[in-house]
């Protein structure tokens, strides 16, 4: 009996370890005063990494707790929550959401579970584009490529709307909005945080990752760069990848401006993307190893094309 006992509290410490060692737990790094970061992993939703692989940050002030991209499912905010909960008891009074893609907003719903009362903010471009369909369309792409993982998510939308050059001032601290053009998803916008020399660049920026551009304007992101550039902030924290100085935006600025100036070069004299990308795939070598670029440069060529032959028409 004392053997069977035994072997039953060994299956329990077993099952228990495996239970807790599947919890998403990724550490959080303070990179301001006020400021603190996950960051995620780079790679694309998967059962792995249950569909986590945004920056979601947050900002302790007097009165309360300000969440930008609270990220992609209830389990990547709850994670988020539980790091919040252990700095301060203080609640979560403000959300911001960078732009409409789901890895970075679909979290709303638990932050609202636990505080009712927090006011959720994004661009009158991105509520619009989630209450006509693209929520659900992240909450099922999210729920297969993670085989199930993020079931049970349930879409809240922003509230608030807010477009370039809003000014707000949240519990005695200064943030400011910038938004320029279509950029990364038609739906951005960029979150200047003053007193902390820091913008939350959202998707416009990324360090290590190839960023998804279908929907995106090539002219646009550039600009968006420029303006993050032009600030001359201490701190950016990137839509993925490691937070860090001005470098990284100048980094991922030069990637783009390297693509589309040599698919408009390329396209005058007469080359087809396939026939363009062994050159421009050259040209890009300081990116070769960051994440998804074999995947994603061929379509990124193809539509700065399709950019570049629209804009003989404007």
């Amino acid at each position: 009996m004392f053997n069977v006992i035994k072997l039953l509290c060994v299956f329990s410490l077993f099952f228990s370890i495996s239970s807790v060692a599947d919890v998403l737990d990724y550490p959080l790094k303070q990179v301001s005063e006020h400021t603190y970061v996950i960051h995620g992993p780079l790679e694309t939703p998967s059962p792995e990494n249950r569909g986590f692989m945004n920056n979601p940050a947050f900002i302790i002030a007097d009165q309360g707790v300000i969440v930008v991209d609270p990220g992609s499912s209830d389990e990547v905010s709850e994670m988020l929550l539980n790091h919040i909960k252990a700095l301060t008891k203080k609640p979560v009074t403000h959300v911001f959401n960078t732009h409409i893609h789901g890895d970075h907003w679909l979290g709303n719903d638990a932050i609202k579970s636990a505080w009712p009362d927090a006011i959720v903010y994004a661009d009158p471009r991105m509520i619009k584009k989630a209450k006509q369909g693209e929520a659900h369309g992240w909450i099922e792409l999210l729920n297969r490529l993670t085989e199930g993982a993020t079931e049970g998510t349930e879409i809240y939308y922003p509230e608030q709307a807010l477009v370039d050059g809003d000014q707000l001032t949240i519990h005695g601290l200064q943030l400011r909005i910038h938004s320029v053009g279509i950029a990364h998803s038609d739906s951005d916008i960029m979150i200047e945080f003053v007193d902390d020399s820091l913008m939350f660049t959202g998707d416009n920026v990324a360090y290590k990752r190839i960023l998804r551009m279908d929907d995106a304007s090539f002219r646009d992101i550039i600009k968006a760069c420029d303006r993050a550039i032009s600030l001359g902030l201490e701190h950016y924290v990137p839509g993925h990848g490691v937070s860090s100085s001005v470098e990284i935006v100048k980094l991922q600025k030069t990637y783009f401006e390297i693509i589309y100036g040599a698919v408009g070069k390329y396209y005058e004299e007469g080359l087809t993307d396939y026939e363009m990308k062994p050159m421009i795939v050259k040209m890009l070598s300081a990116y070769k190893d960051w994440a998804d670029f074999d995947a994603m440069i061929g379509k990124h060529i193809s539509l700065a094309l399709l950019e570049v032959e629209q804009a003989e028409f404007e």
